[in-house]
């Protein structure tokens, strides 16, 4: 999910070095059944969450049990008493 955001309006061999560069250094994980699953539970929890864009981004995070770095962290903060855990790298300590 988070890769298809990053390469959104981008044809692929149109692609900055810098996108290239990133895709070969990370493990893209695919949205599988028990992201889907954990999407549909955080779509129940949280209805009148408006991007379920961001949704899907939290629920395949969850279903892998890894944390969410992102800029936006406030985008985020909704899904974290859903177990989300969020890290904004931008940002000093």
């Amino acid at each position: 999910m988070t890769w298809a955001e990053l390469c959104c309006g981008l044809e692929v061999h149109h692609s900055p070095p810098e996108l290239a560069a990133l895709s070969n250094s990370l493990v893209i994980k695919d949205f599988d059944r028990q992201a889907a699953a954990f999407f549909g539970k955080l779509s129940r929890q949280f209805p009148a969450r408006k991007n379920s864009f961001d949704r899907m981004i939290a629920a395949h995070a969850i279903s892998l049990g890894i944390t969410l770095v992102t800029n936006n962290a406030a985008d985020f903060a909704l899904y974290v008493d859903a177990g989300l855990v969020v890290e904004n790298w931008t940002t000093s300590a």
